[in-house]
This record gives C-alpha cells, structure tokens and sequence, in this order.
C-alpha cells in the first residue's frame, strides 16, 4: 500500500499493482481538481468581492445618512438652532407678560383707589384738574 500526500489526496490509498499507470492517474486527478479548485476559489473571491462591495456601499449610505441627520437635527425646520432660537423668544415673552401683569395689577390698584378712596380723587383732581378748596391760593410756576 502506498498512501500518496503530494497529490493533495489525502487518505486514498494505492497499489501498484492496482493501476499500472497510477502516477498518471494521480497526476491527472490532481490537475483536474487543481482547475476545480481554481474555478471554486474564483467564484469564492468574487462572491467575497461582492460581499465587501455591498458592505461598503452600506457602509458609505449609513454614512450618508448619519450625515443627513445630523444636519437636518442642527439646520433642518426643527433643528437645534431654530430650539435655541425659539427658547430665546419664549423668556422674552414670559418677561414681557410677567412685567404686564405687574402693570395690570398696580392699574387694577389705581382704579380701585379712585372708586373708593376720596383722598385719592382729591389728589388727582388737584394735580390734573388744578381745583383748589375753598380759601386756598394756588401757585403755578414752570421749570427753569
């Protein structure tokens, strides 16, 4: 028994006296599953070409997208700085209404004081009116 490993056929086993021309035999055995192996391992390469060509393609669009995201999130109709923006005219706003109702509060106060405060209508009917009590002399100067 000869056992042939230089032929890449591993565990077969030959005689000698089985096939006269049994180097020929081997030989070509190998030369055809060399050209099997060969056909074999270019279609394992180009199907491993494409699988690294779509990985890289679905690489490079996630890439896209992340990019189109990102920007749409800073730039885009609801991005980032349109929020800044917006916060920024809503404190305005909550003071503005904050310094109106203080307002609105102190002329609720005002209006108030003259239905039911006579010294208070006497006041004003003395500054804007110019009305004097009886026996009273009133002086009107101007500023220098």
């Amino acid at each position: 028994m000869l056992l042939y490993h230089e032929a890449g056929l591993r565990g077969f086993v030959f005689e000698k006296s089985f096939c006269p021309f049994w180097r020929y035999f081997i030989k070509e055995a190998c030369g055809t599953r060399r050209r099997a192996m060969h056909k074999r391992n270019y279609l394992k390469t180009d199907r491993s070409s494409r699988k690294s060509r779509k990985k890289a393609l679905l690489i490079v669009a996630g890439a896209l997208l992340a990019v189109y995201l990102l920007v749409s999130f800073i730039i885009g109709e609801m991005g980032l700085i349109k929020y800044y923006r917006m916060k920024a005219q809503y404190d305005s706003l909550t003071k503005e209404i904050s310094s109106l109702k203080q307002d609105n509060a102190k002329l609720l106060g005002d209006v108030h004081a003259l239905k039911t405060d006579p010294d208070r209508m006497e006041q004003i009917a003395r500054d804007k009116l110019g009305l004097a009590r009886p026996g009273e002399i009133v002086y009107y100067y101007s500023d220098p």
